[in-house]
């Protein structure tokens, strides 16, 4: 079964319950006004329990925004359970499906972060973890043969993360999606177009024939 826990540390029932009570204060009152003692109330803790793990609320954004991929990616996991091309295809065409309440933590730290250099680098590092989990589903597809090894996973990953970003914005704003078998549709060329290609026959043989 594909592992999509790339950057995501082993976490105890203390550590679960500290970054569902940040994703709720960062989704109710955004990043700007969230505070470290308001997460603590909600996960039952002092603000001493928090400090002992992390080093203020810009690392707790980064755990929530991590584990909301890993939730996604494992919700179609069963229905892809080798990963590789066809995870991503059934990632994709899911997309609009998914919860992407996740987009708003994701844009408020953005925001934030044209103030907050810390919280800028936390963000960058966010997205080198979730790009470095498609890159293993990526290269899990050039493993298994479904996806062409001639093609970069660099490339792949960067087309897959900017599309899943779009439709989380565009989602946050309400924009009106496609019917879902078009959608399917339009995936099923672009993932089949990043199979093997077929080898071209050897014209030097063909001709000596």
């Amino acid at each position: 079964m594909a592992d999509v826990t790339v950057g995501i540390p082993s976490r105890d029932e203390l550590g679960d319950r500290l970054i569902r009570a940040a994703t709720e204060v960062f989704t109710e009152r955004g990043y700007d006004r969230a505070t470290v003692a308001e997460i603590a109330r909600r996960a039952g803790v002092t603000t001493g329990a928090i400090y002992s793990r992390y080093r203020g609320k810009a690392d707790l954004l980064a755990d929530a925004l991590g584990d909301a991929l890993v939730e996604q990616i494992e919700a179609v996991l069963p229905e892809a359970p080798d990963g590789g091309a066809e995870l991503l295809h059934r990632l994709g065409t899911r997309l609009f499906d998914m919860d992407h309440s996740s987009g708003w933590l994701l844009l408020e730290g953005i925001v934030a972060s044209r103030r907050d250099t810390e919280l800028a680098d936390v963000i960058r590092r966010t997205f080198e973890d979730d790009e470095a989990r498609l890159a293993k589903l990526v290269d899990e597809g050039k493993a298994d043969g479904t996806i062409d090894p001639q093609l970069s996973t660099e490339a792949i990953v960067h087309f897959a993360a900017s599309l899943g970003l779009g439709v989380k914005v565009g989602q946050l704003i309400q924009r009106s999606t496609p019917p879902a078998d078009e959608w399917k549709n339009v995936i099923d060329v672009v993932v089949g177009a990043a199979a093997p290609r077929p080898a071209a026959p050897d014209l030097h043989q063909t001709e000596s024939r």
